[in-house]
């Protein structure tokens, strides 16, 4: 789904609540869009870096029974997947079990050609993904239920989630829009909805909202996060041909942050800069 722009753009001990959304985050991460890999490597820094706190002081047990069913419905989703997926792979191990072997005293034995059964096996493996359409319509109806909450903030950023991997990017934008206006009280949350709110203007086209959303983000995101949020900046600049921006921004990097990661993608990004 991403677009040749976005091609361009590269504590405490947690609760159960936690837990689940750690496992929400892995699941993403086994199945990755070419944009939402790196979201998904986004959510996973924030949730190692600050170990997430999804609930005001005050929460209210029946509100986190009711997203607790939901995320009940979304594991058996995954657990349905990977059960249809040990299915497959016995099926192509079997068969490849059964395939001749090279004769043992061959002076150069060649792999044996896998059959066109067990290559189509190979590409139904592949092109397996879980069905998160039951889960993800209930976190977008809990989101619409409780939008000024954490929990149900957490739920948007599910729904977002999957909305982008199903390419309803308009949607999806529209549910981080929110989110990320809502959860100024909770900035590990807003920083999470404008990280993945700037990907999907982004790979929308539209830049000029993207680059208001980041520098939305510069004011909130934390620390060892802000050489990332900096490169973001960086390339929407050059991606609008604003040069003298790109090296006014790349310079930040290199100067306030030379030994991040970040870092050495800002240089690249300078050698591309008109003299």
């Amino acid at each position: 789904m991403s677009s040749e722009k976005s091609k361009e753009l590269e504590l405490k001990g947690p609760d159960a609540f936690q837990v689940k959304v750690g496992d929400f985050m892995a699941g993403i991460a086994q199945n990755p869009k070419p944009l939402f890999a790196v979201i998904a490597l986004l959510l996973g820094a924030l949730a190692v870096g600050y170990g997430i706190r999804y609930f005001i002081a005050h929460k209210e047990d029946g509100r986190r029974a009711e997203l607790s069913k939901i995320d009940t419905v979304y594991e058996d989703e995954l657990k349905n997947y990977n059960k249809a997926r040990e299915a497959l792979e016995k099926q192509r191990d079997t068969l490849k079990a059964a395939q001749p072997k090279p004769a043992a005293d061959a002076k150069d034995p060649k792999p044996v050609e896998e059959t066109a059964e067990i290559k189509a096996l190979n590409t139904k493996i592949t092109d397996l993904k879980p069905d998160h359409a039951a889960s993800s319509e209930q976190y977008k109806s809990y989101f619409a239920a409780h939008p000024n909450s954490a929990e149900g903030w957490v739920a948007g950023l599910k729904y977002a989630a999957f909305a982008a991997e199903q390419n309803k990017l308009e949607d999806a934008q529209k549910v981080l829009e929110d989110v990320s206006k809502n959860a100024k009280s909770h900035p590990v949350l807003q920083t999470q909805s404008l990280m993945m709110l700037i990907s999907i203007l982004t790979d929308r086209g539209e830049l000029d909202k993207a680059l208001e959303q980041t520098e939305a983000l510069l004011k909130v995101v934390a620390d060892d996060l802000k050489p990332r949020a900096l490169l973001t900046k960086a390339q929407l600049q050059y991606l609008k041909k604003d040069f003298a921006n790109t090296r006014a921004t790349t310079a930040e990097i290199l100067t306030k942050h030379e030994t991040s990661p970040e870092a050495d993608r800002a240089r690249s990004l300078v050698a591309l800069l008109p003299e």
